[in-house]
């Protein structure tokens, strides 16, 4: 009896421990609940990659384009289907004045207008099936064809145009935040020179004149109109990647702007490479068979037509005509059935003479035009590879600059720290340093930027990575 006793006994102690305690647990877990629910969530992580993704998806072009390659299928479709179901049903209700007798002897006059009108139900459906066109259908659906070829090249380069956008965008976001933390740590030291000198002209120091605040404040103003723009940049560039991927929340990856690494190839690689691979050059190939299309569609006008004929025809209006003659044909309930081979010949060779030279100069046309844009394409492709190559080298030379006008940053303020540097020396120096990173990070940006350019210009991958990793 006394076991049951003590285990409730226990039971209860433990209880008066444990609830409290788990009642304080849950209410700590509803505390932190409740303050995750106010704290607002960060924003996602999104580097180059992602922002491209998010922008195949949601940017209009591309589903215009897709939209642009069914619309060509179907077109094609259309010119195998179309042409074999050109028959046309006609159904129709008319009234008629009855007829009496037959035709052979009726009492009524030649037109009994005055006799009693009467309904007459009418249906025929006729149509013809091609059955040899000398190259008329075929010549359809090569242009057809044609056009599903430019419609796909054509997505191609929307897509292309869309991550070259999205990337010039993402690395002036970097270059952006750059700036600013560049700003942001040179900003505080600039002011608080400024505030020395202030002090020192104050207190009627020898070592400093009012020369040196004017150069003082004049770099100052410099630094903060620069702020000014740095801000300006970061704003429109993040609404312009917001504007491209859809994304209206974001942060970029906490890294710096850094070159791309790329060892770039010849020039003729990428001329060669962008006359043959490009989506326009695509687009005026197929532009070019389109055209030969059109004047093989032309050429077979003088060509007849052998089609398959039917025609099948009925009408029904029993109060019309009293007919008891069987020899003798009733034209209001009447019923034929047709069907044969034709040949459908169009005599306007003349008209057709016409329209083949249009179509003859309409090749010719397309094919000069195709011309002129390789040799355009070869222009912009040299262009590019030329911005890149001299970004690259201007990123070397300032990033010798930017090294040097550190040490002599450092050394001007520890100089001026013990006395032994004047204020202008300062304020060259800073001026220098700031001016050389600046330049430095903006070199960094033009030599991604120009290998984005080339790599749409030159219609093939420049790299497979984009973005250094950041660590």
């Amino acid at each position: 009896m006394r076991r049951p006793a003590l285990l409730a006994w226990i039971t209860l102690a433990s209880a008066a421990v444990w609830l409290p305690l788990a009642q304080a647990q849950i209410d700590a877990e509803a505390a932190e609940a409740e303050a995750a629910a106010e704290t607002p969530a960060e924003p996602p992580v999104m580097n180059l990659e992602a922002m491209e993704r998010a922008a195949e998806r949601s940017w209009p072009g591309i589903r215009a384009a897709r939209a642009r390659m069914r619309a060509a299928q179907a077109q094609l479709d259309e010119a195998w289907v179309s042409p074999f179901f050109q028959s046309t049903v006609t159904a129709g209700v008319s009234l008629a004045p009855e007829v009496r007798g037959s035709p052979i002897f009726s009492p009524d006059p030649q037109l009994p207008v005055s006799n009693p009108w009467q309904p007459v139900l009418g249906f025929s459906i006729e149509g013809a099936v091609p059955l040899w066109t000398f190259g008329k259908l075929p010549a359809a659906r090569d242009a057809a064809r044609a056009g599903i070829r430019a419609a796909e090249a054509d997505r191609t380069r929307v897509r292309n145009q869309l991550r070259y956008d999205v990337r010039r965008a993402y690395f002036s976001v970097q270059l952006a935040l750059d700036l600013q933390q560049m700003l942001d740590e040179a900003l505080p030291q600039i002011r608080q020179q400024a505030a020395r000198l202030e002090e020192q002209l104050a207190d009627g120091d020898d070592e400093v004149t009012e020369l040196d605040q004017y150069r003082m404040e004049a770099a100052l103003a410099e630094i903060e109109a620069r702020e000014a723009d740095v801000e300006r940049l970061l704003s429109t560039t993040r609404a312009a990647l917001t504007v491209l991927t859809g994304v209206s929340d974001y942060r970029i990856p906490e890294c710096p702007i850094e070159a791309v690494e790329v060892e770039l190839r010849p020039r003729s690689y990428y001329t060669r490479r962008a006359t043959r691979d490009r989506p326009e050059v695509r687009m005026l190939e197929a532009a070019v068979r389109a055209r030969q299309a059109g004047l093989d569609f032309a050429e077979a006008g003088y060509f007849p037509d052998l089609a398959l004929v039917y025609r099948f025809g009925t009408t029904y209006a029993p109060g019309i005509t009293d007919q008891t003659n069987p020899f003798v044909i009733d034209q209001a309930n009447y019923t034929s059935v047709s069907a044969g081979l034709v040949l459908r010949w169009s005599l306007d060779l003349w008209g057709n003479a016409y329209r083949v030279d249009r179509a003859n100069a309409e090749l010719t046309d397309t094919m000069e035009r195709s011309r002129e844009a390789h040799r355009g394409i070869e222009l912009e492709v040299t262009d590019a590879y030329e911005s890149a190559r001299a970004a690259q080298r201007q990123v070397q030379s300032w990033e010798r600059g930017r090294r040097a006008a550190r040490r002599w940053f450092i050394a001007a303020g520890q100089g001026r720290e013990v006395g032994v540097v004047e204020t202008r020396e300062l304020v060259d120096a800073a001026r220098n340093y700031l001016t050389a990173r600046y330049s430095h990070l903006s070199a960094i940006h033009a030599y991604n930027t120009a290998l984005a350019n080339l790599e749409r210009t030159s219609g093939g991958r420049v790299t497979e990575a984009w973005e250094p990793p950041c660590e």
